[in-house]
């Protein structure tokens, strides 16, 4: 197990071990994924992290965004998770976020996923292997009205006299600021209806102000300012710009929600090895019985809030009305019970887990941070609490979250 003191890093493998197997009879009951791959992934990562530590030693900062994103280079040209069913990637990310929650870009598409379900051919064909290479995506939705209201983004295009469109606005609060080599756009179509760009991030007309975050500083994060920015017609994704938002979402909140979930197990197994090696040195008579009803209710808090993650993400790969729901609901309580079960566990570390230095720290940053990334909990709450609050006859309006386009379009990524 990990320790709080500073210099020792938890493993990918150390994951498996005490967390993932233990409970692999309720995470996969029919045995989905292949679990011998899993361990050759966590493997090939705890490998890398041996040469490149991204730990709480690492600062911010220019040289650790240029050790991420050689970490997330070296592993594309050995493992591909794309092809993998949901759970696979769920269960990877749960493996990152226990190693650092920095780490939770390192596989997979992330956002590029929206090209790879929705792009045209053209720009599949552009994106989909420099991101399988291991180049980043960047998705820019939010607004300085706020980011929960995409339905009233101001950013829009107008269509030019040679067949494209140029967009002006401003999106701010966006991740992988300056690493991104594409974004996701959402804007607002000439039609005035919402709708989705691929944007080479090198575009002329795009510029960036980046703004120092307390946590999740693995990514330059700021502000994106477009100033009649080119967009080709290969460029717009297909579909309605919220109807795709919504899909991703689905899907993707449960996976930041299991890298969540993943740095507060960390923090779980840091503390019983810290009381552990206090008890065997004798510093420690016997553990108090506040610490065990700690450690009792943080562990099967954690597990339970996975498992709920697991179940958002099965329903968002097969289409369920409902994955909309259960993928805000699950982040929004998953994100809250990471932080809440970290602040409980550091105290049990003493003064040890409050330096700057250690791993313990820099978890609690993250995921603060995370209650404001990818859906901010208290809006995610609400959207749940309006599905309950339906009648029977309004219930039959709600749209449901657009079924994925199937597994065809995934087997197209790696062309």
């Amino acid at each position: 197990m990990n320790s709080a003191m500073p210099g020792r890093l938890a493993t990918a493998s150390e994951a498996i071990t005490t967390w993932l197997q233990p409970l692999r009879p309720v995470l996969d009951p029919c045995d989905r994924i292949d679990w011998r791959r899993l361990a050759g992934v966590a493997d090939a990562l705890d490998r890398v992290l041996t040469h490149s530590p991204v730990g709480a030693a690492l600062l911010a900062g220019a040289e650790r965004s240029s050790r991420l994103r050689a970490i997330r280079r070296d592993l594309a040209r050995h493992v591909d998770t794309t092809r993998d069913p949901d759970l696979f990637q769920l269960l990877t990310q749960f493996m990152c976020g226990y190693c650092d929650i920095d780490l939770r870009d390192t596989f997979g598409l992330g956002h590029g996923r929206l090209i790879g379900r929705h792009g045209s051919a053209q720009a599949q064909q552009r994106w989909i292997p420099r991101l399988l290479a291991g180049e980043l995506a960047g998705i820019a939705v939010t607004e300085p009205h706020g980011g929960s209201r995409p339905a009233e983004t101001h950013t829009c295009a107008v269509a030019g006299s040679d067949g494209t469109w140029r967009v002006t606005g401003r999106k701010t609060w966006i991740g992988r600021l300056t690493e991104a080599a594409v974004f996701v756009l959402f804007f607002r179509a000439p039609d005035g209806g919402l709708a989705a760009a691929a944007v080479d991030a090198t575009e002329p007309g795009l510029r960036r102000q980046p703004i120092p975050p307390t946590g999740l500083a693995g990514w330059a994060w700021g502000v994106l300012d477009l100033d009649e920015v080119k967009i080709r017609q290969e460029d717009v994704l297909h579909g309605d710009g919220m109807l795709l938002l919504r899909e991703h979402f689905a899907g993707y909140r449960p996976l930041v929600t299991a890298t969540a979930l993943g740095g507060a197990a960390a923090v779980f197994d840091a503390v019983t090895a810290r009381l552990s090696a206090r008890k065997a040195a004798g510093d420690l008579h016997r553990v108090r019985d506040s610490a065990l009803i700690t450690l009792g209710r943080t562990h099967v808090q954690l597990a339970t809030g996975l498992l709920g993650a697991v179940t958002a993400s099965h329903l968002a790969e097969g289409g369920h009305p409902a994955a909309e729901l259960w993928g805000a609901a699950t982040k929004a309580h998953g994100i809250d019970t990471a932080n809440s079960a970290t602040a409980e566990l550091a105290l049990l570390l003493g003064a040890s887990g409050f330096r700057a230095d250690c791993q313990t720290a820099k978890i609690r940053r993250d995921l603060s941070g995370l209650l404001y990334a990818d859906g901010i909990h208290d809006s995610l709450y609400r959207t749940a609490g309006k599905q309950h609050a339906t009648t029977k006859d309004t219930a039959r309006d709600i749209t449901a979250v657009p079924t994925p386009r199937g597994r065809s379009a995934s087997v197209a990524m790696t062309a």
